[in-house]
């Protein structure tokens, strides 16, 4: 065996629930087994046995909580806040430590009817509940739905590369394109169940002005943003399309936390070694520079990964390790993710695990199992301490980590140019300093 990586220290994240495993976004297929998993059976939806698991999380060390609301009698996905709401509170009160996230970009049968009847706003309501309210620390304010706007570009400009996007002519794209208010069905190729890639009818229009408002009611809050990656590299596109449009500004405040989920799409399949996990890594951490200064950094950017792998899937991805303490050994795709963010040049900042990405286990000799949320912490942790990786559970680390204190600078800063108390709204263009 290689001598571990050591030195190198992880938050642990949950996934508790997610949009796509529910009933009505599955086709039975006669299979037990993968029918379970893909109908949630091992998702809790209930807020008294959530917090419970949520309370069981802490106690191994999970200090971030990743939460898609779900109607607890038809444990489809809901827009409701009041389901928000009931997770949020109770879960700030028994694990005050834990950085709550609430998903966005949901779809099912009850997300759509609640668009239909209220508007686009429903899909990303849950961005404009303050903390004390039942609001998140972070809400997702891209994943795949807003893709919608990439995917209009590339049919104006072309197909856009890694290179382009990093490029003057990306800049010159984003001050001249004009969303569209086309109305067309948001369906986009990933790897999902029956219905989980069905996201309504919306426009590019639709979704840049719901994007913008979403940022700006976090901005007011003093709340944080963050964005889930599901194609590469048009989700890197819409990230950087998101930060360098004036009118947008992401992480403005000075902070963003990125998730990549690995094995999402075709665009952004779990990767075959850790150099094509890094490269995917290292483009997001690009954007803490702006194109038009690459040496100033601008804002602070984390990096989360997940392993968003089907069990349909999951044999393809059970191939030996390419790097760690256990290389040339047969892991699961969330092994090997761990294995990856374990390595002390990873870039990760969190190791996320769940029912959202993987809900099942895959035992050592490549099969399948039934799972919950404790079951898959303890496979992440056990990963991570076999490559030398310790969990970061310190509340002020973890703060200063994510970025948090950027925020809470800049924002100070700004007050003070305002002696009689006009609102602060952090300035676009300064450069920031860490704490």
């Amino acid at each position: 065996m290689e001598p571990v990586t050591g030195e190198k220290n992880l938050i642990l994240g949950c996934a508790s629930t997610g949009a796509k495993f529910t009933p009505g976004n599955h086709r039975a297929t006669g299979d037990t087994l993968l029918d379970k998993i893909n109908t949630g059976a091992t998702i809790k939806n209930s807020p008294l046995a959530l917090i419970a698991e949520a309370e069981a999380l802490h106690g191994m060390g999970c200090r971030y909580y990743h939460y898609h609301a779900r109607n607890p009698k038809t444990h489809e996905q809901s827009t409701s806040n009041e389901i928000y709401q009931a997770i949020s509170r109770p879960l700030q009160r028994r694990c005050k430590e834990m950085l709550i996230s609430f998903g966005a970009s949901r779809n099912g049968p009850e997300v759509r009817d609640s668009i239909h009847r209220f508007g686009e706003w429903e899909r990303i309501s849950q961005s404009s509940l303050p903390l004390h309210l039942g609001g998140a620390h972070f809400v997702t304010l891209q994943a795949a739905v807003e893709l919608q706007l990439m995917c209009e570009i590339e049919r104006q400009y072309g197909d856009m590369s890694l290179d382009f996007i990093d490029s003057e002519e990306f800049s010159k794209v984003i001050a001249d394109y004009q969303p569209s208010n086309r109305l067309t069905t948001a369906s986009l190729e990933t790897y999902s169940t029956s219905n989980g890639a069905n996201y309504g009818r919306t426009s590019p229009a639709i979704q840049s002005e719901v994007y913008r408002n979403a940022i700006q009611a976090r901005r007011q809050l003093g709340l944080f943003c963050e964005v889930e990656w599901v194609q590469f590299p048009r989700s890197y596109a819409m990230t950087r399309y998101a930060v360098e449009h004036p009118d947008m500004n992401l992480g403005g405040s000075g902070q963003l936390n990125i998730t990549l989920l690995f094995g999402f799409s075709p665009r952004l399949p779990f990767p075959k070694n850790y150099a094509e996990f890094k490269q995917v890594v290292d483009s997001a951490k690009k954007l803490e520079y702006d194109l038009a200064e690459p040496g100033v950094k601008k804002r602070h950017v984390t990096v989360t990964v997940g392993a968003a792998v089907l069990p349909e899937q999951a044999g393809e991805h059970f191939t030996p390790l390419d790097v760690g303490a256990r290389r040339g050994r047969s892991a699961c795709a969330l092994r090997r993710l761990a294995t990856y963010a374990a390595q002390k040049d990873s870039g990760v900042d969190i190791i996320r695990f769940g029912m959202e990405d993987t809900p099942y286990a895959v035992d050592a000799d490549g099969a399948l199992h039934l799972a919950d949320n404790c079951d898959l912490a303890e496979t992440v942790i056990n990963e991570l301490a076999a490559n030398g990786a310790q969990v970061e559970t310190d509340h002020d680390v973890i703060f200063e980590r994510m970025g948090l204190n950027w925020v809470k600078q800049n924002l100070f800063f700004q007050q003070r140019q305002f002696p009689l108390g006009r609102p602060a709204n952090p300035l676009p263009d300064r450069s920031l300093q860490s704490t």
